[in-house]
C-alpha cells in the first residue's frame, strides 16, 4: 500500500512540475535552483521536458494500480527520472558536486534521491517482481 502510495504522490509531483513547465516556461526556468545555470531560457526545450516530466508522472500514477501490468506501467514511468539522474550524477562527477546549498539539495533529492526509490530497487527489481509480489504491493 505505501508502494501505491509513493507511486501516486511522485507521480502527482511530476505532473504538476511538468505542467508548470508547460503554463509557465519561463516562470519555471527562473524559479528552480540552478537551472539557469546551465545555460540561457530556451522555450522549446522547457516545454520538451515539460512533456517528459507529464508522461513519466502519468506512468508512475498508472504503475500504483493493481494487477500484472503496474509494475510495468511503474517502470515506464520511472525510465525519464533514472535517465535525468544520470546527467546530474555525470556532471558531479565531471566538475563536482555542487557548492550551492539550494542546487545541491534539488540535485540531490529532488533528482537523485527519488530515483533511488523510483526505479523498482524497493524490494526487488521490476524484471525480478513475480505476479504475487505485484498484486501484493
Amino acid at each position: 500500500m505505501i508502494v501505491r502510495i509513493l507511486l501516486l504522490l511522485l507521480g502527482a509531483s511530476h505532473i504538476v512540475n511538468g505542467l508548470f513547465m508547460l503554463i509557465a516556461p519561463a516562470d519555471w526556468y527562473a524559479s528552480v535552483p540552478g537551472v539557469s545555470a546551465t545555460g540561457p531560457f530556451n522555450p522549446h526545450f522547457v516545454l520538451d521536458i515539460g512533456m517528459a516530466f507529464v508522461a513519466s508522472g502519468a506512468g508512475l500514477m498508472l504503475g500504483a494500480r493493481r494487477g500484472t501490468s503496474a509494475a510495468i506501467l511503474a517502470c515506464a514511468g520511472a525510465a525519464w527520472p533514472a535517465l535525468h539522474a544520470l546527467i546530474h550524477i555525470d556532471g558531479w562527477l565531471m566538475h563536482g558536486f555542487p557548492a550551492d546549498t539550494r542546487i545541491a539539495t534539488s540535485e540531490a533529492i529532488g533528482v537523485v534521491g527519488l530515483v533511488r526509490w523510483v526505479s523498482c530497487s524497493h524490494g526487488s527489481g521490476c524484471a525480478e517482481r513475480t505476479d504475487d509480489q505485484i498484486a501484493a504491493a
